[in-house]
């Protein structure tokens, strides 16, 4: 479970936990990502799982089920990988509202 990128192999498929089962949320968090991106990729997507289980490893844990995805745009790829994408999980409606933004460039994706 890897996948290569320029500064060699990474794991794939990672549960990356934001929030816990019964944890309590505050209405608005904010949340800054830092992870592996291609030099040359523009665009870049972010699927969100959610888990049954507290302990889920990967995302095909049969616990995990995708809830949607968002793609955005990274036109800037002269920087190669030293871009910095934001990620904002916003609870404060009945509806989860995310966003990402290459803030590089601007570029933003959303779904509410």
């Amino acid at each position: 479970k890897r996948d290569e990128y320029d500064d060699g192999p990474q794991c794939k498929d990672i549960f990356s936990k934001f929030i816990l089962i019964n944890d309590l949320v505050k209405s608005s968090k904010i949340f800054e990502l830092s992870f592996p991106i291609k030099k040359d990729q523009t665009e870049v997507a972010f699927p969100i799982y959610q888990s049954t289980k507290r302990d889920a490893m990967f995302t095909d844990d049969p616990s995990c089920k995708r809830l949607l995805t968002v793609t955005v745009q990274s036109p800037n790829v002269e920087r190669g990988t030293d871009r910095k994408l934001l990620v904002k999980m916003d609870f404060s409606r009945t509806l989860l509202h995310f966003q990402a933004v290459d803030v590089t460039s601007g570029k933003s994706a959303q779904v509410d």
